[in-house]
């Protein structure tokens, strides 16, 4: 813990400083639109950039499951 202290800039904040420190993976105060995320049949993320890392999709193929002959 001592050589975290040793990186030029680095300093130790309070527990109170800590506390008020606010993040997240939203962009401002809107957020990213998850309504744009989905998954294609054969389980991959579609959408932008921050669907990946924002959901998870099944690796099953799902598309034909109401198709029947």
């Amino acid at each position: 813990m001592k050589n975290i202290l040793n990186i030029k800039g680095a300093t130790k904040i309070s527990k109170t400083t800590q506390s008020q420190i606010n993040g997240g993976i939203s962009p401002g105060p809107g957020g990213y639109d998850l309504s744009k995320c989905g998954c294609d049949c054969a389980g991959r993320v579609t959408g932008p950039f921050y669907c990946q890392f924002s959901i998870g999709c099944l690796q099953v193929y799902t598309c034909d499951d109401a198709q029947t002959s």
